[in-house]
């Protein structure tokens, strides 16, 4: 390994640190902030309640049991995952685009 390699990775953890701290917390207050803003359009304080709906496990059917790995999963339940991953995606954007005034980081 070289000292720049070092360098790399330790600014890589650094960032992934920050973004799973910080980030993270800026991401709930943002969805926060959008679900109880009353003047924000219907749609986009929806997306950010579902979110947090989620994120809280209110829409989990197997309790609080870790996701299976991918590995682990029959083609159907690959299937879904996928397409979960593809609702989530577009809601994102969809949030992404209704603060398209400022940052939702802001």
């Amino acid at each position: 390994m070289t000292v720049e390699h070092d360098e790399e990775d330790a600014a890589r953890a650094r960032a992934i640190r920050r973004l799973r701290t910080r980030g993270l917390e800026a991401a709930v207050n943002a969805l926060i902030d959008l679900a109880e803003d009353k003047t924000a359009p219907a749609n986009s304080r929806a997306a950010a309640a579902s979110a947090l709906a989620r994120g809280n496990g209110l829409y989990a059917t197997t309790g609080n049991e870790p996701p299976k790995a991918l590995h682990e999963m029959t083609a159907a339940e690959l299937k879904a995952a996928g397409e979960e991953i593809e609702r989530e995606r577009r809601e994102f954007l969809a949030l992404m685009e209704a603060g398209a005034e400022g940052s939702v980081f802001e």
